[in-house]
Order: structure tokens, then sequence, then C-alpha cells
């Protein structure tokens, strides 16, 4: 049984949701305006213009997902977080994933190589499932040495399919494992770190994985780099509506 929420404990949880929903509709319009201005539809841009509204067009991306990651926050804590759990084609979502991160790894120097069969289908909830492995590849190109590579592959079983982030070269980062593993650390081991500002992604993956019925896993090795592998019930289940209070 579920414990109910102390008074602090609504008050966070509301304070999230009013301050996420509040910070959505400014992001739109500066997201909007900047998409403009990059694919040149505003007018003509220098090379130096167009590398500065590129920056501020990729940080409001990444503000915005910061935002969409507490309002997930806020749902896990309410203990009203919901799924619509659907057969859904992994390949279709990874690609996706990797599409969203690819500017990020481009300007690092990093990678991203998914290689998943397009007959593996999991049961889901698509728009969750792309948040937890957007948030993951970031997560792991963050930790990818320029020139290094961030291989997505996928194993399909009966009753369960596993993606594997694997990211290669380098030294493994122990944050990465914490984060993911352990949840959230103190912010101070963030301040600097390769991984400053992808704490809650990371934290949110583990609980979006978990709330599929899922499990994630991590290991690392300093010869072959770190494996993050995603474990998750494959599809053969009708569409339908989840409540998780796990």
């Amino acid at each position: 049984m579920r414990t109910p929420p102390s008074r602090s404990d609504w008050i966070r949880t509301r304070f999230l949701r009013l301050m996420s929903h509040e910070l959505r509709t400014p992001l739109t319009s500066i997201r909007g305006y900047s998409e403009l201005l990059v694919t040149g539809r505003a007018g003509p841009l220098s090379d130096q213009q167009q590398r500065m509204v590129t920056m501020i067009d990729l940080s409001a991306v990444r503000l915005h997902g910061i935002v969409e990651d507490l309002i997930v926050v806020a749902s896990l804590d309410a203990g009203d977080f919901r799924l619509r759990l659907e057969p859904t084609r992994l390949a279709a979502v990874v690609a996706r994933a990797a599409d969203e991160v690819a500017t990020t790894a481009r300007d690092a120097g990093v990678t991203i190589a998914p290689d998943i069969a397009t007959d593996l289908v999991v049961a889901a909830d698509p728009r969750h499932l792309h948040r937890a492995l957007s948030n993951l590849l970031t997560g792991a190109v963050a930790t990818c040495p320029a020139g290094g590579t961030v291989a997505v592959t996928a194993t399909g079983h009966h009753a369960a399919t596993t993606v594997a982030v694997v990211v290669a070269g380098g030294r493994p980062d122990p944050l990465l494992a914490r984060l993911l593993c352990a949840g959230p650390v103190d912010t101070a081991e963030l301040d600097g770190a390769e991984l400053d500002g992808a704490g809650i992604g990371l934290t949110v993956a583990r609980a979006v994985v978990e709330h599929h019925g899922g499990r994630l896993d991590v290991t690392t090795d300093p010869g072959t780099g770190t494996r993050i592998a995603v474990t998750l019930p494959s599809a053969d289940l009708p569409s339908r509506a989840v409540t998780s209070d796990r």
C-alpha cells in the first residue's frame, strides 16, 4: 500500500508541476523563433550568427527536455504516473531518440550507431520510452570521448527484449553507473563533470524503464567501455492504460 504523501511532499510536487507548466509556454516561443532562424526562413545569417543561433536552439531543446523530465518526476512523486502500453516497434523509437541527440553527438565528435531489427516489438508507452532512450543516449554521448562511438543494438526473446547502449572508447565514467543504478547524487559531484545537466534525465530513464516492468543494468570495463542494458517485456498484449504505482 502506498504511503500518503506528507504536506512537504505535496508542496514539492505541486511546485514542480506549476514550474514545469509555466516554463513550457515561453520555451515553445523560443524554440519556434530559433527554428525559424536556424532554418533560414527568417532571412540569411552570417556564419557566426548561424553558429550562435544554433547554440540557442540546442540550449532551448535541452531545457525543454529538462522541463519534460521534471513533469515526469512530479507525476512519479504524486503516484499518478501513467503509461499507455501498446505493441511498439523498437527500431522506430530508437531511431527517433538517436535523431534527437544527433546534433549534440556531432558537436562532441561522437557517432551514434543504431542497429535494431525492424521486427522487434515491445510492450511500451512510445512517448515515455522515447524519453528514456533519449536521456540514456544523451548520457552516453556525454561520457564518450571525441572520435568514439555509441552503439545501440537489441536482442529479442519470447518474453523480453533487451536494448544495449554501448559506449566504446575511453574510460568508463563511474558517475554514469551511479546515476542509473542508485538514483540522484549530490549536485556538487555533478559540477564540472561530463554528466553535468544529465542527472535528472538519467534518473527519469531508470524510473520509466522500471515502471514498464523492465530492468536497467550497467556494466563497465576499462577495455570495452560502458554497457547499458534495458530489458523490456516483449509485446503480446492489447493496448491499455496503466497507472504505475511501484
